[in-house]
């Protein structure tokens, strides 16, 4: 009986050779023997020797393979060199009689392979439930998470969000029953980049940083790039320059030359961080360097991935024709994969992007529909080269044709998207923080009734009250009013003390409240004030009906408040007069149904009985309209009110 040889001192290792002084096996038993410190370098060492290991009738061929795929995939390097091993399982597999440990790590090295190098193989899933097979047997716990790894990306890639989340899970607590550096580093990785796709910040930055200590511990730092690509990838979708930058310059010495899929991210997160320093012309040479290194690479779905993102720069720059062919790149990349729901969902918006600044509003709107019923069906709520300006114009143009409403409000939720400057904020616009101080003052935080306390709440009203969106409210001003019996610099540290109390109450990852040196104010982007949005319709160039409507409904509740404190703080009788000059404008214009123009009109001088031109618009309404019935009701009606002696014709 042959002599065999353990290439692992792992107990659970079931890979037993025969010891040959043929030179193809020995070199394969010093790659093994490697593979776990040099993974790369045990893949350049085994990859030459299968046309040898194939004419041998052992396992060596098959030992090659998992070393080959293993060490492409944990190194992100190249995967081209992978397509002899697909090949030969191809070939081969129906004849390979090994135990069954061995079948399960090479059946889903085989899917591992698939999913970078040919995600359109008809038996994908198929070799998926093999591999999920492998992640659930006994075994040796880096072969199984591996295998989990392999899992887990194709269903990202795919889109499937939520099974990508139970899996990590899964992975999670096999991680807790080994030691290994290796499996402990691809855990903390894997559970980083899923944290951060569902905006779990705190706990994102607590894998980055548990697995960093860990790489500084034990000297074994192969997930270092990685690990600081989460990382920037999370600064940058929160907007956070400077944290992205800083992870960035971590990143660029972790990420070595022949790993191209991590120069890839490099160069792609480069390139998101200068577009959003608006250095287009940077962004875009990082932007097609990272498209060469992933077609490099010849793995599939980033390549689509870096030309959506390349193709964003072309439209960010004006040149549609090139921006379209990129787009038109990543779909076409994108059909190899039988479910690559994120660049459906991606390539839809920049779609949307196009048509609305085209004008194609209907193309818009279709591109949109569909980009976005994707993202709601499977939870998307952050994707590489997220761009707040971008996603909130978008979001507006959703929520004006109702698309997908609470899919969207929930996004804007989530990341705290302000309303696009200089367009109608969408009626159904979700804000973070809501007062009406029109009527009976009332604080709303994401949507529920707040109880601040009296001194707090005052503080917030007042400052709805004095500013605007476009006005800050002096902090002499806001002590005056709120501790008129103190003196100034009592008053300030009090204003200062509640300020911070204040903020602390509201929560949130962003200050609703913010502050400039000698003033105070709220976040118009953030902040939905009932005040505000009557300055905004009364000083509107031009209301259609809905607007009008809206007008006259925060009208009722401006006229209709009770006099309390707080309403000594708004200009009522100013706001009074220009409700009536602008009701009165809206409905003398043409196009307006004269039931719709009768009905205005009424309200109006429901609202404000004591203001004789509102009487005077709706008699002539009448009158104009050969009503001489109600006209005459109408003018009885204002002399009860305003006196015999009014006007009203």
């Amino acid at each position: 009986m042959p002599r065999m040889r353990v290439l692992h001192k792992d107990d659970q290792d079931p890979w037993l050779l025969p010891v040959t002084d043929d030179p193809a096996v020995r070199a394969l038993w010093q790659a093994r023997e490697r593979a776990h410190t040099d993974p790369y370098g045990a893949a350049q060492t085994v990859e030459p020797l299968l046309p040898a290991l194939a004419q041998r009738n052992d396992l060596s061929p098959w030992l090659a393979f998992t070393i080959a795929v293993t060490g492409r995939i944990h190194t992100l390097s190249r995967f081209d060199t992978l397509d002899p091993f697909i090949d030969f399982f191809e070939t081969e597999r129906p004849h390979l009689v090994a135990p069954p440990a061995i079948t399960l790590e090479v059946d889903s090295c085989f899917f591992g392979a698939l999913v970078f190098r040919r995600p359109d193989h008809p038996d994908l899933e198929e070799w998926a439930s093999r591999c999920e097979e492998a992640f659930e047997a006994d075994g040796p716990i880096f072969a199984r998470l591996s295998a989990a790894n392999y899992l887990l990306l194709h269903r990202i890639w795919c889109g499937h969000l939520m099974a990508a989340d139970s899996l990590c899970s899964r992975m999670m607590a096999l991680r807790e029953r080994t030691d290994d550096v290796r499996s402990r580093l691809l855990c903390h990785s894997a559970s980083a980049m899923i944290r951060r796709l569902f905006l779990d910040y705190d706990a994102c930055h607590r894998e980055i940083e548990l697995g960093m200590q860990l790489a500084d511990e034990t000297g074994v730092h192969s997930w270092d790039s990685h690990l600081a690509m989460q990382a920037a990838f999370l600064g940058l979708s929160r907007g956070r320059v400077e944290e992205g930058r800083y992870w960035l310059d971590a990143m660029g010495p972790a990420a070595p030359p022949e790993y191209l899929l991590d120069r890839s991210g490099y160069h792609y997160t480069l390139a998101w961080l200068h577009s959003l320093e608006q250095r287009l012309p940077r962004a875009q040479e990082h932007a097609a360097e990272a498209v060469r290194l992933a077609r490099q690479s010849g793995a599939v779905f980033p390549q689509a991935v870096t030309h959506m993102g390349l193709g964003q720069l072309y439209l960010d720059r004006g040149r549609v024709a090139s921006g379209l062919y990129h787009i038109a790149q990543a779909r076409r990349v994108g059909r190899r994969m039988r479910s690559a729901k994120p660049v459906q969902f991606m390539r839809g918006l920049l779609q949307a992007q196009v048509a609305f600044k085209l004008g194609m509003q209907r193309r818009g709107v279709k591109a949109l529909r569909h980009a976005l019923q994707v993202g709601s069906a499977e939870h998307y709520v952050n994707y590489p080269w997220w761009r707040r300006d971008i996603m909130a114009e978008l979001c507006s143009e959703a929520l004006k044709s109702g698309i997908e409403t609470e899919y969207v409000q929930q996004l804007i939720r989530l990341r705290r998207l302000r309303p696009p400057a200089d367009t109608a904020v969408a009626a159904d616009w979700y804000w973070p923080l809501e007062i009406d101080v029109l009527g009976t003052p009332q604080v709303l935080l994401d949507g529920e009734p707040i109880s601040l306390g009296p001194r707090m709440q005052a503080l917030l009203v007042a400052l709805a009250c004095l500013g605007d969106r476009r006005a800050w409210v002096s902090r002499e001003a806001l002590a005056d009013h709120l501790w008129p019996d103190s003196e100034g610099d009592r008053a300030q540290q009090t204003l200062d003390t509640a300020l911070h109390r204040l903020r602390r109450q509201l929560g949130s990852d962003e200050a609703v409240i913010v502050t400039r040196p000698g003033a105070v104010a709220l976040d118009p982007g953030l902040c939905r004030v009932d005040y505000w949005d009557l300055l905004d319709y009364v000083e509107a160039g031009h209301l259609d009906q809905a607007g009008v409507r809206e007008l006259l409904h925060l009208g009722a509740r401006l006229c209709g408040g009770a006099d309390e404190s707080h309403r000594l703080l708004l200009p009522v009788d100013s706001l009074r007069r220009r409700l009536v000059a602008r009701v009165l404008d809206a409905a003398s214009g043409e196009g307006v149904p004269v039931g719709t123009r009768q009905y205005w009109l009424e309200s109006l001088v429901a609202m404000v009985p004591e203001d004789e031109s509102a009487w005077q618009g709706l008699i002539r309404h009448y009158r104009h309209n050969r009503m001489e019935a109600a006209a005459s009701d109408a003018e009885q009606r204002c002399r009860e009110t305003l006196g015999a002696g009014a006007v009203a014709g």
